[in-house]
């Protein structure tokens, strides 16, 4: 079971739950690249420092990206793995070739297309790499590589504009104590009861068509994402390292795991990120909470940072990092930081 995809099946219930505080924010301050790793990207041409200039477009078409895993644990003993993205084929086929459009409905009866461009990763992960040994040794550092594909259209509009959408949102329902608000995405029209009742809670709380399009592609940009990432080599046993499991007599009682993921509207907010993340120019930032809930206990805290997909941050969707703790144990957490971006039609300029 990769954990990721838990994450990216409970994302289509967007908009639902409460989640869990995650206390996330004092964990981002970037720790850099160890010394064995840092010459092991050399020795490989990996770039570690950098993310692109705000110009190319926002085509994936050779992009890199470059992110640095770094598990915190106990008396702080830090191991890193260092993960690198690659654009290595995108579709160019002519038009009367193409991949038919995705179309999409939300719950308020508006209609959204979307072209489908096809874009295949190759992701290298290369680690673990400690600070110090332990007295069982140094771990031995693996190399390996695997493959994705995702649609490069949801990537590059991001969640930056969902997520604005959404906070401006936030006290509007708060004071209206409206329960469990969303506009519901689907590959077919919805109801007629169900569009009328959504649409009287688009015109009240005034929401543009620019919002609704927006919070229409925050689903698929997420799916994008996780069936990239999910796709990290030893990503899965790395999170499970910090995910607080079940007890015995849980899993007895339950029958086994249920999972299910509550995000939290509520907690949306711009943050200030320390300057070490080097992230060019000002767009806003957002904190994203999240929280993996197993057999009805909060097992894993996640804050995914996000901002705009600018051309050196599509191939990521905007989403820059995160932050996964361990509810039961604050010391025990991992963060994943993008550290260089680079844009294939930039650099062909």
């Amino acid at each position: 079971m990769k954990s990721l995809l838990i994450l990216l099946f409970a994302l289509l219930a967007l908009f639902s739950a409460d989640a869990q505080e995650t206390n996330a924010l004092p964990h981002l301050e970037p720790v850099p690249p160890l010394t064995d790793l840092r010459t092991v990207a050399k020795t490989n041409d990996i770039p570690l420092d950098g993310i692109g200039p705000l110009k190319g477009t926002n085509v994936l078409q050779g992009d890199s990206l470059t992110t640095l895993i770094t598990l915190h644990q106990k008396r702080g003993r830090l191991t890193q793995w260092l993960v690198y993205f690659q654009v290595i084929a995108v579709s160019n086929e002519p038009p009367s070739r193409a991949a038919n459009p995705i179309v999409l409905y939300n719950s308020a009866g508006d209609e959204f297309q979307f072209s489908n461009i096809p874009v295949t990763f190759r992701i290298r992960t290369i680690g673990p790499y400690v600070e110090s040994a332990s007295v069982w040794g140094a771990p031995v550092p693996k190399d390996d590589d695997a493959r994705a594909s995702v649609n490069g259209t949801f990537l590059a509009l991001g969640l930056d504009r969902c997520m604005a959408a959404l906070y401006r949102l936030d006290p509007l329902i708060r004071n209206t104590g409206t329960t469990n608000f969303h506009l519901r995405i689907a590959e077919k029209p919805f109801p007629d009861a169900t569009v009328k009742k959504a649409q009287k809670l688009v015109a009240l709380f005034q929401i543009t068509p620019q919002e609704r399009i927006a919070m229409a592609t925050a689903e698929p940009t997420m799916t994008s994402y996780f069936n990239a990432v999910g796709e990290t080599p030893g990503l899965d046993g790395i999170l499970w390292k910090v995910v607080s499991l079940p007890s015995v007599w849980s899993i007895v009682k339950h029958r086994g795991i249920s999972a299910r993921l509550n995000f939290d509207m509520h907690g949306i907010r711009p943050i200030s990120l320390p300057p070490a993340w080097n992230l060019p120019g000002h767009a806003p930032i957002y904190a994203l909470p999240l929280s993996l809930i197993l057999n009805e206990k909060p097992a894993l805290n996640v804050t995914l940072i996000i901002t705009s997909p600018n051309p050196s941050l599509v191939a990521c969707g905007g989403i820059v990092g995160f932050v996964a703790q361990n509810p039961d144990d604050q010391q025990d957490y991992l963060t994943l930081r993008v550290i260089s971006a680079r844009n294939g039609t930039a650099s062909k300029r």
